[in-house]
């Protein structure tokens, strides 16, 4: 359910850099490249390369962020989403559906380790806040199309292997 929020409502970014259309690390969308797949306590995973414009967007999926931004921007970016569709063990995402802002906190400790930025919450949390709080009327977002490519983990795990995480 967060995997699919995310992907619609991270469509329209709130920090376009500019009119046109988007432009993506090529090397990375082509059929050769092949994504690491790491063995968690929470089964297969992509690993994002190392590069600030692709994000880890769920278990099986990178999510391409526009090359036309700055790469600080671009690792922002790809930290807001990481955080919201890699889940962590002993870690949920409390969602403050009055306020509209999110964070992610520790199920043991209680202790908040990670805060969204109030732009990234409202719009990865939309659904969800506005299911809670139908007055504060978020908007809500077309799935990401281009932006995000869908990978095979059992296809890569056949002809790559897998390394644990």
């Amino acid at each position: 359910m967060l995997l699919q929020l995310l992907l619609i409502t991270m469509l329209l970014n709130p920090f376009r850099p500019c009119e046109g259309s988007p432009t993506f690390q090529e090397e990375y969308r082509s059929g050769s490249f092949v994504p690491e797949v790491i063995e968690t306590s929470l089964g297969r995973r992509i690993v994002a390369p190392d590069t600030p414009y692709v994000a880890a967007a769920g278990r099986n999926a990178l999510y391409f962020i526009d090359t036309r931004f700055d790469p600080e921007t671009a690792q922002h970016i790809k930290l807001q989403i990481e955080k919201a569709s890699v889940p962590q063990p002993d870690e949920y995402i409390a969602i403050d559906e009055i306020e509209a802002t999110a964070e992610i906190k520790n199920s043991v400790t209680g202790e908040t380790t990670f805060v969204f930025d109030p732009v990234y919450a409202r719009l990865l949390f939309a659904r969800g806040i506005n299911r809670h709080n139908p007055d504060i009327q978020l908007p809500e977002y077309e799935p990401a199309g281009d932006w995000l490519v869908v990978y095979d983990l059992d296809d890569i795990v056949n002809r790559k292997g897998v390394r644990k995480g």
